[in-house]
């Protein structure tokens, strides 16, 4: 039996929404907001997000266009549709199995470590315009965000985590910079041999938005994991891509 009351509270958030990405003039563009289902348009406590959303691998086989607005209203999906899951991604030109793509099954073990469901967490992008690679990203990145920022004001009132957790610098320094830091910390790991330093951070404080202020909020940063093999243990601790030591560091910090 459907929840009466909640189908109600998540068509008003998205009227809200869509009201506000015509207001930016990003309704049209392709990409996407939602990475997560409609049921976690609710209190959580838990937000998490990458930089923007990249290809797939029905590009031009939708039967609506690929647009912002068409994938907040689900027209060529289902309500549950989760693109960590469900989605068929298609990474340099390799069509993979749905949830099967390399990033998808990082991201699925880095939650299963944390011991978060990710089904259950409202999963989005700090940009919502589709690119294949960030170079190619159409606008100016900077100001494309800051117009994306009136939309995950909305969202996080509506879920008021406790911990932001996000993959990459970019997204974390976004939302570091409209918070009131009150503590910092951050690891490094070398990832590939003594050559490539990985940092994985947190900065603690709050975040004021429109209409509350989120207090004691943990933001939390793990690099992209397109670069580093997270599900990767090597054999021996020190190894290549050996990242054990730093997940029990951001388990600490999520928990």
């Amino acid at each position: 039996m459907k929840n009466i009351s909640l189908e109600n509270n998540i068509n008003k958030i998205k009227e809200e929404i869509s009201s506000t990405l015509c207001e930016i003039g990003f309704e049209n563009d392709p990409g996407s907001i939602l990475y997560s289902a409609d049921s976690t348009l609710k209190k959580g406590k838990y937000y998490f997000l990458g930089e923007n959303p990249g290809g797939h691998s029905d590009e031009g086989l939708e039967k609506h266009a690929d647009t912002i607005l068409n994938q907040l209203y689900r027209k060529n999906s289902s309500s549950s549709f989760n693109e960590y899951f469900d989605a068929r991604w298609k990474p340099r030109n390799t069509i993979y199995s749905p949830g099967m793509a390399p990033l998808q099954k990082r991201i699925k073990f880095l939650f299963d470590y944390l011991e978060i469901n990710l089904r259950n967490t409202l999963s989005t992008n700090l940009n919502f315009v589709r690119s294949n690679q960030m170079k190619n990203f159409p606008y100016n990145k900077n100001q494309a965000a800051e117009k994306c920022w009136k939309i995950h004001k909305l969202l996080l009132s509506t879920v008021q985590p406790a911990t932001i957790l996000v993959f990459g610098s970019n997204a974390y320094e976004f939302i570091q910079k409209k918070m009131n830091i009150e503590a910092f910390e951050d690891i490094d790991i070398y990832s590939i041999g003594d050559k490539e330093r990985k940092r994985f951070s947190c900065s603690q404080g709050s975040l004021l938005l429109d209409n509350i202020e989120l207090n004691n909020l943990q933001l939390v940063k793990v690099p992209h994991l397109s670069y580093l093999k997270i599900d990767s243990k090597g054999m021996d601790y020190g190894d290549a891509h050996d990242t054990r030591e730093v997940l029990k560091w951001v388990k600490g910090k999520v928990a």
